[in-house]
């Protein structure tokens, strides 16, 4: 297993078995929590999911709740404390009906217009950086192979 042989044929399993995963890790959590453009077509499948909304821009706002924009159109949310409109909010909401969510739990996220690029910015930067610092210590010949063997 830990040896040059097959190393490509062993490289694809693997990476084919993470593939695996990840699709599979995708269905069970898409069924505990659905994607909110389901709720354009409301279902009783629906009742009593939760759903995950993150980064949504707020379009529009009143006292009765706010408006997002999804894929497939805007869609209400329902809550006491509507955020202004031009904000980005984070919610726990279920579905009541067609194209209508109540909030569960709400957060406003403030400065994500500029937090957001900054921290992809500094992530970025940070790789170069670390790259940089240790190009000679990973450089690989392929000639020796991939798996060292200990024997």
């Amino acid at each position: 297993m830990f040896t040059d042989r097959l190393w490509v044929l062993k490289g694809a399993a693997a990476l084919a078995l993470l593939g695996w995963l990840c699709t599979q890790s995708r269905r069970v959590l898409s069924e505990l929590h659905p994607e909110v453009e389901q709720v354009a077509l409301f279902t009783d499948s629906l009742r009593g999911k939760t759903i995950h909304l993150w980064a949504k821009h707020v379009t529009a706002s009143d006292a009765a709740g706010f408006q997002i924009d999804t894929y497939v159109g805007p869609m209400r949310v329902l809550t006491s404390q509507p955020p202004p409109v031009g904000s980005f909010v984070s919610a726990q909401a279920r579905p009541i009906g067609p194209r209508t969510l109540e909030a569960l739990s709400l957060h406003i996220n403030e400065g994500f217009e500029w937090k957001r690029p900054l921290n992809y910015g500094i992530s970025i930067l940070t790789v170069v950086v670390y790259l940089w610092l240790v190009r000679r210590r990973f450089r690989w010949r392929i000639e020796e192979g991939v798996f060292r063997s200990k024997y």
